[in-house]
């Protein structure tokens, strides 16, 4: 016979009594296991905060900036400007680049004429800055820096993909102060839209940089050298640099804004004007490409009457510039629009 009480029903009895110790060990032994996790990925995420801050002092003292500042509208740009003569040449970075970028071309196009590289303001050495980002506002803060720096037209514009389209907003907005330009394996505003294999690869690309940032300020990227393939190649002053800032959660957290702005800055390009008989180099890789892509840069090579196009054989996007063997055909290309410039002006 079950005896019932006050505090107890008819299915409460010594099994039950047993079920329910057990029951309560389990979940506590559970609850126990969850703090102790949540302690460890506490404890790795705290030490790779660490290491990703003293990582990043370190980086700031072995790396001092090259160039000289300026501030412009409030934020502090960073350039680096070499040789002497005109016209000169202006060197635009693309997604996630920066002026060290430039280590083999920058002083070999210095040899026949006064060049300029800069960083895009959060990139680089160059301070932050909250506004939104678009091609508009990065071809006038290119020009401000340009005019306060004495570096004077006409210019021959260089743009490494996503730079090409800066250039462009720029040649549009200033077309009497812009005398020839070069693309570098650049983008083309439609190419997302017209070649099925870029745009996936796009999607994928842009939806893991919304991550960086965050992997970055973990500590991350920086264990991994994640995005070291970006710098693999130009010289090692120029290499350490590059890999220091793209280990950084403020460049990368900038390169993150700008591939959010992709839509708004393809859309101001599709509203300029060719460029009309200026002389205009295309180069593009001759490896790794996309289907569609040989296409789209050939349409890039109609933007002026007076234009060559080639691709570097063995080049793949990045290499381009940053592989010495690949970058003295940019050089090429460069050092033949500033000889048509000269031979064309009065």
């Amino acid at each position: 016979m079950q005896i019932v009480t006050p505090f107890s029903s008819p299915g409460d009895g010594p099994d039950h009594l047993y079920d329910y110790r057990e029951n309560h060990a389990f979940s506590l032994g559970v609850h126990r296991k969850s703090r102790l996790l949540a302690a460890i990925i506490a404890c790795v995420t705290g030490t790779g905060c660490l290491y990703q801050a003293i990582a990043t002092l370190r980086d700031q003292r072995n790396h001092p900036p090259p160039g000289t500042f300026l501030d412009i509208d409030g934020c502090q740009l960073h350039l680096q400007t070499a040789g002497h003569g005109g016209p000169s040449v202006v060197l635009e970075a693309g997604l996630g680049g920066m002026s060290s970028a430039w280590g083999w071309i920058q002083p070999e196009t210095a040899q026949f004429s006064r060049v300029v590289s800069y960083d895009r303001a959060g990139l680089g050495w160059s301070g932050p800055d909250i506004a939104p980002k678009t091609a508009a506002l990065v071809a006038q803060r290119l020009r401000s820096l340009l005019v306060h720096s004495s570096v004077h037209p006409p210019y021959v514009l260089v743009g490494h993909s996503m730079g090409g389209l800066f250039i462009r907003v720029f040649a549009d907005l200033y077309p009497n102060e812009v005398a020839g330009m070069v693309l570098l394996d650049a983008v083309h505003p439609d190419q997302h839209l017209r070649s099925a294999a870029i745009e996936m690869h796009m999607r994928t690309g842009f939806r893991f940089l919304t991550a960086a940032p965050l992997l970055a300020r973990l500590g991350y990227v920086r264990l991994t050298g994640l995005f070291n393939d970006w710098s693999e190649g130009l010289p090692a002053r120029q290499a350490a640099e590059a890999e220091a800032f793209l280990s950084s959660y403020r460049h990368l957290k900038t390169t993150r804004d700008e591939s959010l702005a992709w839509e708004t800055i393809c859309a101001e390009v599709r509203g300029t004007r060719g460029l009309g008989d200026n002389p205009l180099a295309v180069v593009t890789a001759g490896r790794a490409v996309l289907p569609g892509h040989p296409e789209l840069q050939s349409e890039l090579a109609t933007l002026s009457s007076d234009s060559v196009h080639f691709a570097v054989k063995g080049a793949d996007h990045v290499s381009l510039i940053t592989r010495r063997e690949h970058a003295l055909s940019v050089v090429a290309a460069i050092r033949h629009v500033v000889e048509r410039v000269n031979a064309l002006r009065p």
